[in-house]
């Protein structure tokens, strides 16, 4: 059953609150070999955003500390566990789950996945693929016919997958209503794939509980809880980079 908007949030925030385990320190995991170290992915890393956008990447506290945690990530590097973004008190981490990334607008979120989806391009075992939300939108709104539909949904579906944006799309209108976003999301979390994320905080706040509960509302009862099964919940922080 959907969520409903007339509930309280409270009782929202209540629900997306998940059960910790007795020990609350994550599990350390056993790390592999990494295809890049530290200073080769990050000699890449600048190269690359140079390249795309232009500008030298900020060196600033919170963009290092926002970028970290993605180096930490796609590396394995359990350093990730200790990164101040990361919100382990919402949902366990672990490597074997994807990414939701929150912040504020213009801090990054997009801009350091473009330049990772170029970098593990020719990287098997990291490459992942990125589509806007509003973008998967417009694809499905294309599709004229249900094998169209069809055949679009299982394209999109892949061992990683990333969704730019989500809650800044429609629902699409296609002889029915459909929720797009959430049925990709929904079968990437049942085909056991990786999913990365990220999502702009909806509220002044900048409260990530209120967030996460929006998001409840948004997708749906079926779907909210997955998300602490499906990923890892990091929070990007700093004022916004295009000013």
């Amino acid at each position: 059953m959907r969520l409903n908007q007339s509930q309280p949030i409270s009782k929202l925030v209540k629900n997306f609150h998940i059960q910790k385990l007795n020990n609350d320190l994550p599990i350390q995991e056993k790390q592999h070999q990494p295809i890049f170290n530290k200073q080769e992915l990050w000699i890449l890393f600048l190269k690359e955003f140079k390249f795309m956008y232009g500008v030298n990447f900020i060196k600033s506290d919170e963009n290092i500390n926002n970028i970290k945690i993605l180096f930490c990530y796609f590396l394995r590097d359990n350093e990730f566990f200790n990164c101040n973004n990361l919100i382990s008190s919402l949902s366990n981490p672990t490597f074997k789950k994807g990414l939701l990334v929150l912040g504020g607008y213009g801090i990054g979120k997009t801009a350091y996945f473009k330049v990772f989806e170029k970098i593990f391009n020719d990287s098997r075992c990291l490459r992942f693929k990125r589509y806007g939300a509003k973008e998967l939108v417009s694809k499905y709104e294309a599709c004229i016919t249900p094998f169209d539909k069809s055949y679009m949904m299982d394209k999109i579906a892949r061992p990683r997958l990333f969704i730019d944006d989500i809650n800044s799309e429609r629902i699409a209108s296609n002889y029915g209503s459909c929720d797009v976003i959430e049925e990709i999301l929904f079968n990437q979390n049942e085909n056991n794939h990786i999913t990365y994320v990220t999502c702009n905080h909806t509220n002044s706040e900048s409260s990530v509980d209120k967030t996460l509960c929006d998001l409840g509302i948004r997708y749906g009862g079926r779907l909210h809880d997955r998300f602490f099964e499906m990923f890892n919940i990091v929070e990007f922080k700093g004022k916004s980079l295009r000013r």
